[in-house]
């Protein structure tokens, strides 16, 4: 990696790139934003792109992402537009009461303990509802003390897994540690900023 920033720096040197007399130098990570923002403006689902980036949070492939919001637009519609495209005519039809209440219904479920689900719509819970594990949550900082709990909770049957050598046991309380400590540790982040921001 030291040695791609050291060429970048050196092809950035011998071009001369500059904004307002300052050089201006890239590193490896800046090519990563780029590509994602590319990604989002040619129309990508965010979830998608939060995929292939291995982000387990939808707010972090948003900071990924320089997209301004007549860029947003134009891209939505363009994803429109090749999506109908794609589809029988048939398709474009009005939906019934029963296909509107389902739709409905799946957005009324996003609300879930620790945050809101960004699942998206008509697709099933990969994790039944174990929701600290899932990248789709979007983390409530308000839910960092409930977190804490789960920790305390699960380091408590891990001990007592180890204690009894349940080895399946300890693997999965392991494992869910990992998420809730990650998931706690995003709560905390977003605690701590949205305290930093006045009035907020």
């Amino acid at each position: 990696m030291a040695y791609i920033r050291k060429i970048l720096h050196q092809i950035a040197t011998r071009a001369g790139t500059s904004d307002a007399g300052a050089p201006v130098h890239f590193t490896p990570h800046d090519f990563r934003r780029l590509f994602s923002t590319d990604l989002v403006g040619s129309g990508l689902p965010m979830h998608i792109v939060a995929s292939l980036l291995g982000h387990l949070n939808l707010e972090t492939t948003r900071g990924y992402t320089a997209v301004f919001p007549e860029e947003v637009v134009q891209a939505h519609q363009a994803f429109i537009e090749r999506r109908r495209g794609a589809r029988p005519e048939g398709e474009f039809r009005q939906a019934t009461e029963a296909e509107w209440g389902d739709f409905e219904q799946h957005f009324l479920l996003r609300k879930v303990a620790l945050g809101d689900c960004h699942r998206p719509y008509a697709t099933p819970c990969v994790h039944e509802s174990a929701c600290a594990k899932c990248r789709f949550l979007d983390v409530d900082p308000r839910q960092s003390p409930r977190l804490e709990e789960m920790a305390v909770n699960a380091e408590g049957r891990l001990e007592e897994a180890r204690r009894h050598v349940w080895l399946g046991e300890v693997a999965a309380l392991e494992e869910s540690l990992v998420h809730i400590r990650r998931r706690r540790d995003e709560a905390l982040a977003k605690q701590r900023a949205s305290e930093a921001v006045p009035g907020s």
